[in-house]
């Protein structure tokens, strides 16, 4: 399925600049952020007042702008007080742009700006071009959140603790909007539901081996199907699910589902669990990739094994098709992750006030163990491994591919949320 697009619409981009100032710098410069990455967010062109940059940033939903010379401090503040939204501050090494940035930015991050400084403008420079980058894709995950629809099917699971949110709240502290599904809609659907047989044989076919009968896998895409509807109807951006409880009236798992929905875009967690599913959305949105949802299920020196059921197929070379671990029902998947590979890591704690990253390297990715989940990933984080257990926020974890960390940081800063980097 098509995943929702975001209600924000594509981030502004703003350059604010001192009216003495030549035009030629200023060509030059938006010359430059355009080719390190820019150019794909809608140029409002240069403010030189307060005036001008509060009257072009009404109406936009998120924002970047550039500090471009000295002496705009008062037009960044007036056009982060009309936009109203998440906005990256980029500052330069030139005109005192970041002196300027510097003397706003107490202020700016009061109002929803994260900042980045690019180390030169020479588009050639990775560090400049990687540092723009990461902050746009924040600034797009954070604009993303805001105005999106989490749908809850079903409750919490009931050992899920510690790790609930109040609707309120979500919605105060992030913009997001708590749809909440009873168990009974996604009954109904199941009943009426009719996978395509072309899915059945592409996830078949494309399995490297399939070790539960095929009837199997065909009733775990009638849930697939039963939720598909259920997000197309309520206009769902993410879901999180109540998974175990539907086990014994299904006779199947979701496990299957949440892969589907995880490869089309529409992130879906597990086990009712809010704010690590919030979590996923800003991983997923920010890195173009899906999200894995898992238990850190062993934590040994400097790593860390995340194991869960539901990984999305599309994170590794191959995937098969096996029961889902606790029940020995259903369809689980354990997919193969690729050894060597820079992942990210990714925990909201249930306050909605700390947002936990860590970037590691897949140390083993292929699934061996009986006593775990059946995808199994063994993680070196650079960090203290052992602060997940000492200060834990929480079971789930989520791992992207790639290193996300500083997308994630300014996401977090445009939200108003304190980042814990391990």
């Amino acid at each position: 399925m098509t995943a929702p697009r975001g209600r924000g619409g594509e981030p502004c981009l703003l350059y604010a600049a001192s009216p003495i100032h030549s035009r030629e710098f200023l060509e030059g410069l938006r010359a430059s952020t355009s080719s390190m990455g820019a150019s794909g967010l809608r140029d409002l062109g240069v403010a030189a007042s307060p005036e001008e940059a509060a009257e072009k940033l009404r109406g936009c939903g998120s924002a970047a702008i550039v500090v471009s010379t000295g002496g705009t401090e008062h037009i960044v503040l007036e056009g982060l007080r009309a936009l109203r939204g998440p906005a990256l501050l980029v500052a330069h090494p030139y005109a005192n742009s970041l002196p300027a940035l510097l003397e706003v930015y107490p202020l700016a991050r009061r109002l929803g700006a994260s900042a980045v400084f690019l180390p030169s403008l020479d588009p050639r420079d990775q560090r400049a071009r990687r540092r723009l980058e990461q902050g746009l894709a924040g600034l797009r995950a954070a604009s993303r959140l805001r105005g999106s629809r989490l749908g809850l099917v079903g409750e919490p699971s009931p050992w899920l603790v510690y790790s609930r949110v109040e609707p309120g709240r979500l919605r105060e502290r992030l913009g997001v909007e708590l749809v909440e599904v009873p168990l009974e809609e996604l009954y109904r659907e199941f009943e009426e539901a009719e996978p395509g047989g072309e899915l059945l044989e592409r996830i078949l076919g494309g399995a490297a081996a399939v070790e539960v009968p095929r009837e199997e896998v065909a009733r775990a895409l009638r849930v697939y199907e039963a939720l598909r509807r259920i997000v197309e109807r309520r206009r769902l951006d993410a879901f999180t699910i109540e998974c175990f409880e539907i086990i014994p009236r299904l006779k199947t798992t979701a496990c299957l589902a949440l892969s589907l929905f995880n490869d089309s875009g529409v992130v879906a967690g597990c086990e009712g669990d809010v704010p690590t599913t919030v979590a996923m959305m800003l991983a997923s949105w920010a890195s173009g990739r899906p999200g894995f949802m898992a238990n850190p299920a062993a934590i040994d020196g400097g790593r860390v094994l995340l194991a869960h059921c539901t990984a999305a197929r599309s994170l590794g070379p191959a995937y098969m098709l096996r029961t889902h671990f606790e029940t020995g029902m259903g369809v689980g998947v354990a997919v193969t992750m690729p050894r060597g590979s820079t992942v990210t890591l990714a925990r909201l704690d249930p306050g909605l006030e700390l947002l936990r990253v860590a970037r590691g390297t897949v140390m083993e990715g292929e699934p061996r163990s009986k006593l775990h989940c059946r995808t199994q990933v063994w993680v070196r984080l650079e960090g203290d491994a052992e602060r997940l257990l000492r200060e834990s926020i929480g079971n789930h974890y989520v791992m992207v591919p790639g290193d996300w960390v500083d997308a994630l940081t300014a996401a977090a800063e445009m939200l108003g949320v304190r980042v814990d980097r391990l």
